[in-house]
Parts: structure tokens; sequence; C-alpha cells
């Protein structure tokens, strides 16, 4: 019997958005399962603007053509 590799082909990413909120950010991700698209989504703490001291959340959006394939085994760091 031959065994039959599976060709994968990773998702492609279309587009990154950066939010500043995560309300925000939750309907990026509804619009984007309506479209069935697959998203990567995290915050990050940066300067804030207007205060050289302070920093602010933002949420990062990443867009894809469809569902980034992630391993149940691996930790993230």
């Amino acid at each position: 019997m031959s065994q039959e590799v599976a060709e994968f082909t990773a998702p492609q990413l279309l587009t990154t958005h950066i939010v500043d909120s995560a309300a925000e950010a939750l309907e990026a991700v509804q619009a984007a399962d309506v479209l069935d698209l697959g998203v990567r989504v995290y915050n990050r703490l940066v300067p804030d603007s207007e205060d050289a001291e302070a920093l602010e959340e933002e949420w990062v959006i990443e867009v894809y053509t469809s569902a980034p394939a992630v391993d149940p085994d691996s930790d993230e760091d």
C-alpha cells in the first residue's frame, strides 16, 4: 500500500490591523470569521505617544487566507 503525503499550503498573510481596544479586536475577529478567514490576535505594550514614561496597550490582528495550524503539544513563548 502506498502512502500519500498530504500537501500543506501555509496560510498567506493578507493584512495586519492594529486597534486600541479588545472590543475592536473582537469585532475584527468576528468579521474574519464571517469571511471564513484565519486570524492571529495578540496584544502588546508600546510607548504612549503623549507620555514618554507611560505605556499603552494595542491589539494586533493578523488576517490570513485560512486558519493557521497550531501544534497543541508545543508551548508558545
